[in-house]
C-alpha cells in the first residue's frame, strides 16, 4: 500500500510543485511580465520545467501544441507552417491583447489585381473569407423603417412560401422608396464561417466559393424592424450575384450550340449589342426601334443572361415577369388599374400586352405531384421509365405527323399514370411561345378584357405540349379537341379568369388583416367571392342552429 501511494506522489509531483509556485513568485524577477495574459494559465502551466525558485538559467523552449495541437497541425499544412513561421511571429505569447498582428503588417505590396470590386470585397471580408477554410457563410440583412410597420410580409411574400425571391424583393425595395425616397438605409452584414484560421492557404478561394448556387451561402436573414421586427428568409442571389462556370455553361443554349467564350468575349470591356447582332440581327432589327433601345436604355444582356441554363421555352411566367422586375419594380403599382393585379402577374408575363405581335399560345406540360406542389417532367422523368436514349417525340406522336391528337395524348398519359404510379396532371398555362422584340405598346387601360376572355382568344388558334428531350425543349403543335375530350380535373391550371375555389389562407388572409385592408382583399379574391359569401352563409346558418338547441336547452331546463 505504501508503494502505490509512494507511486502516486511520484507521478503527481510535477503537478503539486507547480501549484506551489505563484505567478507572484515569478514576478518577482521577471517584472517586464507584469500584468502578462494568456488566457487563465500560470508561468508554470508552459515552464514545465521549473519545479522549484531559483530556477535553471537553460530551460526549454514551452511546446504551444501541448495545449494547442489542432491548430498546430492545421499550422504546419498551411502556407505558413511551410515557410517556417512560427507562433510568435504572430502572437504575443505574453500578451495576447497587444501587439496584434494582422495580414498587412507582412504583406504591404500585395495588390490583388485579378479581384474584381476589390474595395468592396475588402470593406466585407477579411483575408481568411478567401485564403482560409471556409465552412458556412451567413448573411444578415438589417431594414429599419423607423419604428413603422409599413411592410407586411403576407402582403411582400404573395406566394405565401416564407421565401423572398427577386420580384418580391424588388417590390419591397419600390415600398421603401416610395416611402422613404432614399432615406432608406438597407444594411448587409456578411458572415464566413471558417474551420481554423491557422490554417491558411497560398492559393486563394475560387469566385464560386460565393458566387454560385452550390457555395457557402444558401439563403439570407431579413430582419424588418418597425414598431415589430419581423424576419423572413431570402434568396441568397439578391445579394450575391451568381457567375457561371464552364461546366454550366455546356449546358446553356449558346453552349450546346457550341459558341466559344471567346466568341462572344472578344475584349475584357463589357458586352455590348453589336456582339449579339451577329447571330441575332433578325431580332435586332425589331428591337431597334423599341423603347428600350432608344438612347441605350436596355441592352441584350440586361434582359437576357447568356450564361442561364434555362432557355426561353424552359422559363415559367413569373420567372419572365421577374427579368422585367428588375428594372420595373413598381409594376404593380402602375397596374393597379387592372382587375385582380396580382392573379394577372402570377399566370401572364409582361410581353403578353406589352408586345401585342408576340405570339401566345396554350401550353400543356405533364406535371408531377411532389412535397412542394406541382412541377413540369424533366426529361430525367420520362426516362425513368421509358429509358436511356429514348425519343419522347416520336413516342408520343405515334403517326408522325407533327401533331399530338387527343388520342395520342390520352394513349401516352395513361401510360404514365400507370407506370410512374404517382399522381400525375397535365399543367396548363398560357404563354409567349414567340417573341416579337417591340416592348411599346403603352397605355393599356383600354384594353378590352375579351381580347382574352373569350372564345375568340388567338391563343386557342396555338395549343402546344411541351416535351422535354435531352438537350432540348420541343413544342409539338396540339389538335384543339384536346381541350373538350379531356375533364378539367386533369387540367389543374386550367381556368381563363385565373381563378380557383377559395382556399384556407384565402379565409385567414383576410380575417387576420387590417380593417383598410379587407376591401382590397375582397376585391382581390375576384369570383372566389362568391365562395367566401356562401361559406359565410353556412357559417351564419350554423351558428343560428347552434345558438337556437342551446337555447332551448336552457329553457326547458
Amino acid at each position: 500500500m505504501k508503494k502505490i501511494i509512494f507511486l502516486i506522489l511520484i507521478a503527481f509531483y510535477p503537478f503539486l510543485s507547480h501549484a506551489s509556485i505563484s505567478n507572484r513568485d515569478c514576478l518577482g524577477c521577471h517584472e517586464k511580465y507584469e500584468g502578462f495574459n494568456h488566457g487563465n494559465i500560470n508561468c508554470v502551466r508552459c515552464h514545465s520545467d521549473i519545479t522549484s525558485i531559483p530556477h535553471d538559467d537553460k530551460l526549454k523552449r514551452p511546446l504551444c501544441k501541448s495545449c494547442h495541437e489542432t491548430s498546430e497541425k492545421n499550422h504546419k499544412r498551411g502556407v505558413h507552417g511551410k515557410k517556417k513561421i512560427v507562433c510568435n511571429d504572430c502572437h504575443n505569447v505574453h500578451f495576447l491583447n497587444r501587439d496584434k498582428k494582422t495580414c498587412m503588417d507582412c504583406h504591404t505590396n500585395i495588390t490583388h489585381k485579378g479581384l474584381l470590386a476589390k474595395e468592396r470585397h475588402f470593406k466585407v471580408f477579411n483575408c481568411l473569407a478567401c485564403h482560409g477554410v471556409a465552412e458556412k457563410g451567413n448573411i444578415n440583412v438589417h431594414i429599419d423603417t423607423k419604428n413603422r410597420d409599413i411592410i407586411k410580409i403576407r402582403e411582400i411574400d404573395r406566394d405565401g412560401n416564407k421565401f423572398l425571391d427577386h420580384i418580391e424583393w424588388d417590390s419591397m425595395l419600390h415600398i421603401l422608396k416610395k416611402e422613404f425616397g432614399h432615406a432608406i438605409e438597407i444594411k448587409k452584414y456578411y458572415d464566413v464561417k471558417r474551420s481554423d484560421p491557422h490554417l491558411v492557404s497560398l492559393k486563394p478561394a475560387t469566385c464560386t466559393l460565393c458566387h454560385s448556387e452550390k457555395g457557402i451561402f444558401d439563403q439570407a436573414k431579413i430582419t424588418i424592424k418597425g414598431k415589430t421586427s419581423q424576419i423572413i428568409i431570402g434568396d441568397f442571389r439578391i445579394f450575391i450575384h451568381e457567375l457561371p462556370s464552364i461546366e454550366d455553361y455546356k449546358r446553356t443554349v449558346h453552349g450546346k450550340k457550341g459558341i466559344k467564350c471567346s466568341e462572344c468575349h472578344i475584349s475584357d470591356r463589357y458586352i455590348d449589342d453589336k456582339v449579339c447582332l451577329s447571330c441575332h440581327g433578325k431580332i435586332y432589327d425589331v428591337y431597334k426601334d423599341s423603347s428600350h433601345a432608344r438612347d441605350g436604355a436596355a441592352k441584350c444582356t440586361d434582359c437576357h443572361n447568356p450564361h442561364k441554363i434555362k432557355s426561353f421555352k424552359e422559363l415559367s411566367a413569373s420567372e419572365r415577369v421577374m427579368i422585367c422586375a428588375r428594372c420595373h419594380k413598381d409594376y404593380l403599382d402602375n397596374h393597379r388599374w387592372l382587375p385582380h393585379t396580382v392573379l394577372h402577374f402570377k399566370y401572364l408575363e409582361c410581353s403578353s400586352c406589352h408586345s401585342p405581335n408576340s405570339k401566345k399560345s396554350i401550353v400543356f406540360n405533364f406535371a408531377l405531384k411532389d412535397p412542394e406542389g406541382l412541377r413540369p417532367f424533366t426529361y430525367r422523368d420520362f426516362t425513368s421509365f421509358l429509358g436511356e436514349g429514348v425519343n419522347i417525340k416520336k413516342i408520343i406522336d405515334l403517326d408522325n405527323d407533327g401533331e399530338i391528337s387527343c388520342n395520342e395524348l390520352t394513349t401516352f398519359f395513361n401510360d404514365i399514370r400507370k407506370k410512374h404510379k404517382k399522381d400525375v396532371s397535365i399543367n396548363t398555362s398560357i404563354v409567349v411561345t414567340e417573341v416579337f422584340h417591340h416592348y411599346s405598346e403603352k397605355n393599356l387601360k383600354t384594353k378590352i378584357c375579351t381580347e382574352c376572355h373569350s372564345l375568340n382568344a388567338p391563343f386557342y388558334d396555338s395549343m402546344v405540349i411541351v416535351i422535354p428531350e435531352r438537350d432540348q425543349i420541343h413544342y409539338i403543335p396540339a389538335k384543339g379537341t384536346i381541350l373538350s375530350a379531356f375533364p378539367t380535373s386533369v387540367f389543374v391550371d386550367m381556368c381563363l379568369i385565373g381563378e380557383s375555389k377559395i382556399k384556407h389562407k384565402d379565409i385567414m388572409t383576410f380575417l387576420m388583416s387590417d380593417w383598410k385592408d379587407k376591401p382590397r382583399i375582397l376585391n382581390e379574391f375576384g369570383y372566389k367571392l362568391i365562395d367566401f359569401v356562401g361559406l359565410t352563409i353556412v357559417f351564419f346558418i350554423i351558428s343560428a342552429i347552434g345558438v337556437h338547441v342551446i337555447l332551448r336547452i336552457l329553457v326547458k331546463r
